[in-house]
């Protein structure tokens, strides 16, 4: 995922402050592969005209691919016209979209290599300590892990066998470039939110992780005995 060039990315806020525009995007975004303009009007309850503005407007901007296909898959005379599809590009606006927690990340950092350095201690453990204090103060404020996993840009999905994965990783751009150091420190964060929270779940790494989605996952707690 990179970075849209700042100009492109005034345009782009500028394009999904539109209520229906953003709708629209975030429902292209969060799907797993191309949609066409009917299963968007579909799902949105919005005009089929309607939708295909706020896509065609959401591609001019650079958020959104366009591709050309048979959805029946057939070719040849009789197959039909290909199918217009959309599907979002691997970019990020700095500003919000999609939600990410640099901002906490940086906190975290500071705090820990303050403390290590006063505490002469790895900076590594330190940071794993600082994670869990945020992670539980997180947790200990929120409505419901749910909530607070939601406000924090993780996006969690429960699964079919009760697990939750995290579809967006808030700390992405980082994660990209020091992995071991912010997927450790997320581990940690994200233990500590589900303590706080008292929720019946604990924190593992995420095997395989796909590209933009969260290293960690929650899986349920199994009762003891």
């Amino acid at each position: 995922m990179r970075l849209l060039p700042k100009g492109q990315e005034i345009n782009a806020l500028s394009a999904l402050a539109d209520p229906v525009r953003g709708a629209v995007y975030e429902f292209v975004r969060t799907r797993d592969a191309a949609v066409g303009r009917d299963e968007v009007a579909t799902a949105l309850g919005l005009p089929r005209n309607t939708v295909a503005f706020q896509l065609d407007r959401l591609a001019d901007e650079g958020l959104l691919s366009v591709e050309f296909r048979r959805l029946s898959g057939k070719g040849g005379p009789g197959s039909g016209r290909p199918s217009k599809l959309y599907a979002p590009r691997h970019v990020e606006i700095s500003a919000s979209v999609p939600h990410r927690e640099y901002g906490l990340a940086a906190e975290l950092m500071a705090k820990a290599i303050e403390r290590a350095s006063a505490e002469g201690r790895p900076v590594a453990q330190v940071l794993a300590e600082v994670a869990r204090e945020a992670g539980e103060e997180i947790g200990a404020n929120a409505p419901s892990l749910t909530q607070a996993l939601t406000d924090h840009g993780y996006r969690p999905e429960e699964r079919a066998n009760g697990s939750l994965g995290l579809l967006d990783c808030p700390f992405h751009q980082l994660s990209t470039n020091y992995r071991e150091t912010v997927c450790s420190m997320n581990l940690e964060l994200l233990s500590a939110v589900v303590d706080g929270t008292k929720a019946p779940y604990r924190a593992c790494f995420e095997t395989p992780n796909r590209d933009g989605h969260c290293c960690v996952r929650l899986d349920p707690e199994i009762p003891a005995g």
